[in-house]
């Protein structure tokens, strides 16, 4: 045993000895990238070192200036770099390299006009194992897009589609495994207003079918476009655009409701084409869907998988002489294949602070809202009160939920009466309270119930 303890001895001082014989240099020295990025590197010097320079896309998810991907689906990634050669005719190129044996090689060029690379994807639009590249080319005007679909074949381009477009959303609507190209076109006139299905049929890629938007859609304002899910899960696109007011207003002659609004039209495969399955054909728009309060967008608000839409009205206060709406209540909407909305429940939604909390079915027509902050003292108060609606009665107040933030926040949150709204937010920043007032109404809610119905306000996306 002690010549084996000696042994070990031995073997572990030569072992440091070893260790300790490289240089500090040595020890400290970055590590160095794999030779086949290195190869990599050198072609894509060769680009950089003729004049060029990196343009990356500069919207989505993949803005890298050289990205990784199985183009062709043999399990090796091509690499993509993207580049701005100002002396070229067609200065902006997308290089596509291939890796051959030890090296990489050249293996197509993309090349397109304009001043940026908008935007770049790689998607399956057919039964093919590769993957089509999707590029959204910046004209030499921010606003003007130019939107086209590549394939790679025998390290051959071939450009499957072009198009100029407002907004673009690519997803699988027809339920087949491949994806589709949806284009949003708005114009000068109500023709020009239209959604674009393209999809590959006999080996081709190209326009499969049309429907029209809403009439008197004014613009598209920045994130209007989102995919979704109608109830069975059927897929969709949500489109809501700025509106202005048509001919027959009806119950939006309220000077209550601004001035424009938006209007949501909703898109899905069905009968063997795309339809705008929420259009009136006798109005030519998406009646059910006009909203004047455009702060709350389309959300999941149950988290159910199923993209509902807001249906905001304006909770009455009687203690405002003002036109002006200071409160609102969201009708939480959720639409079939049909273009029938079905109601999830309804909300006060505070995303000032933050939260939202369902309203029971028994507070409609019951309640008015009012505001108390504390000036400098971190604490936001939102006071629900009841009132029968009678202009000669006073407003009597029953809940309070409190955004509690500072360094007092966990000493306000334990005043007398309050109770916190939330487990496990000790390490937050800001704390959420409520307490109850005495009030001969009975609002059906206890301290639980409070809880339940309160919920923080998340981004989904689609």
């Amino acid at each position: 045993m002690k010549k084996i303890r000696l042994l070990l001895a031995a073997g572990l001082l030569m072992l440091l000895a070893g260790c300790f014989s490289q240089s500090v240099d040595d020890l400290y020295a970055p590590p160095r990238a794999p030779d086949d990025y290195l190869k990599l590197d050198n072609k894509i010097n060769e680009v950089l070192n003729a004049g060029g320079e990196y343009a990356a896309p500069l919207t989505g998810d993949l803005t890298q200036k050289v990205q990784l991907q199985d183009l062709d689906g043999d399990g090796v990634q091509e690499a993509i770099a993207f580049f701005r050669v100002s002396s070229s005719e067609r200065p902006l190129k997308i290089y596509i390299y291939r890796q051959v044996g030890d090296d990489y090689q050249v293996a197509a060029i993309i090349e397109g006009e304009g001043s940026a690379i908008n935007y770049v994807s790689y998607e399956n639009l057919d039964d093919s194992p590769s993957k089509e590249i999707i590029v959204s080319w910046q004209m030499m005007s921010d606003q003007n897009h130019s939107l086209a679909a590549y394939s790679i074949h025998n390290d051959q381009v071939l450009e499957l589609l072009r198009t100029n477009y407002t907004s673009f959303q690519i997803c699988d609507l027809d339920r087949d495994a491949q994806d589709e190209i949806v284009v949003i076109q708005t114009g000068v006139t109500e023709e020009s207003n239209r959604v674009e299905l393209y999809n590959y049929n006999d080996g081709i890629l190209g326009l499969d079918s049309t429907a029209p938007l809403s009439r008197n859609v004014t613009g598209l304002p920045d994130g209007g476009v989102r995919t979704g899910s109608l109830q069975g899960n059927i897929p969709a696109v949500f489109i809501s655009s700025a509106y202005g007011r048509s001919g027959s207003e009806g119950e939006y002659t309220n000077t209550s409701y601004s001035q424009s609004g938006q209007i949501t039209d909703i898109f899905a495969w069905k009968d063997g084409r795309i339809q705008n399955i929420t259009l009136d054909p006798d109005t030519g728009e998406s009646d059910n869907t006009i909203r004047w309060y455009t702060a709350v967008t389309a959300k999941d608000i149950n988290n159910d998988g199923i993209l509902e839409l807001p249906n905001p009205y304006a909770l009455p206060d009687p203690n405002s002489t003002s036109i002006a709406v200071n409160f609102w209540a969201i009708r939480w909407r959720q639409y079939d294949i049909d273009g029938n909305s079905h109601p999830v429940y309804t909300t006060y939604y505070n995303d000032q602070d933050g939260w939202y909390f369902i309203l029971p079915e028994a507070w409609e027509d019951k309640i008015t809202l009012t505001r108390s902050d504390v000036a400098g003292g971190g604490e936001r108060a939102v006071i629900f009160s009841y009132w029968n609606g009678d202009p000669s009665t006073d407003t009597s107040p029953f809940l309070v939920i409190y955004t509690l933030r500072g360094d007092n926040r966990f000493m306000r949150a334990n005043m007398s009466g309050r109770f916190r709204l939330l487990t496990g937010d000790d390490d937050s920043d800001t704390i959420y309270a409520a307490r109850f007032i005495q009030n001969s109404w009975d609002c059906g809610l206890d301290e639980s119930g409070v809880k339940s119905h309160f919920a923080l306000i998340t981004n989904d996306w689609s």
